[in-house]
């Protein structure tokens, strides 16, 4: 446990040490405009592959965390997807040869295999701002495979929801409501906290959204964990009018003798 504790804090170091040195301002768009001396010599750097995979061993894998700051940075930058795509590749192909897609953030492991093992799991998630259809297949493939860690298969099931189109995640979620995917998704929740978090991403695009509370009520109006289905029917009842007075709704509820006063505290 201390040398793992140990191996975390080299991995912050690392990533807090190159936050002094680079533009990181979240808003990647300030120093273009404030430090235009300061972000050329950081966009000629990141342009360059060999530098810019060093960048995102270091530290862009692990400072960067959403995808928000991730989508920034690429745009500022000029970074093209399928360079992107590419690295992330390679170093998804490094990491996974040293964990064999095992978790390796365990005492007694070495820290290049931990180190690796977080690397892997973050290069999983930057694949949503790159995603092609070869990368979605790439992750969905991740996410079923039973081999590897539940971590990784976790990852890739979230980040193939962020970058799937409204058919990709009716059949996607479809997919992780089945028994075998439940616990991967989400030990405690199942599929439906993945499913509200894509929900409130989806933001304008009626047609995620109206996928996402389709399956979603079909899944509760099935549901047989009591637990489960509270959970979840609060969430899509305080989103979706239309699922919160639809007599399905009252009906799973009457089956699990649920008062609807109870399912709305």
């Amino acid at each position: 446990m201390k040398k793992l504790r140990e191996v975390c804090v080299i991995i912050m170091c690392l990533a807090m040490q190159d936050l002094s040195a680079s533009p990181m301002d979240r808003d990647w768009g300030w120093a273009k405009t404030h430090d235009k001396e300061r972000f050329a010599r950081d966009q000629k750097r990141f342009n360059d592959p060999a530098k810019l995979k060093e960048q995102f061993e270091k530290s862009f894998l692990i400072s960067l965390y959403n995808e928000r700051e991730m989508t920034s940075f690429t745009q500022a930058f000029g970074i093209k997807e399928e360079a992107l795509r590419v690295l992330l590749m390679e170093i998804i192909r490094e990491a996974s040869a040293k964990t064999g897609w095992q978790w390796r953030m365990t005492s007694g492991e070495s820290e290049d295999n931990q180190i690796a093992s977080m690397q892997l799991r973050e290069a999983i998630s930057w694949l949503s701002v790159c995603a092609d259809e070869r990368t979605k297949q790439f992750l969905m493939d991740i996410a079923i495979d039973k081999t590897k860690h539940d971590i990784y298969r976790r990852r890739a099931a979230f980040t193939y929801l962020r970058c799937a189109d409204a058919q990709e995640i009716r059949d996607a979620l479809t997919r992780f409501f089945s028994d075998d995917m439940w616990a991967v998704v989400d030990p405690i929740s199942g599929p439906y906290r993945a499913a509200m978090w894509e929900y409130d991403r989806a933001g304008d695009d009626t047609k995620k959204r109206e996928a996402i509370v389709t399956i979603v009520s079909a899944a509760l109006a099935k549901e047989e964990n009591k637990n489960a289905f509270v959970f979840a029917d609060k969430l899509l009842a305080g989103r979706s009018k239309d699922y919160a007075e639809s007599p399905q709704r009252k009906a799973a509820l009457q089956r699990l003798n649920i008062q609807v006063e109870d399912a709305e505290r």
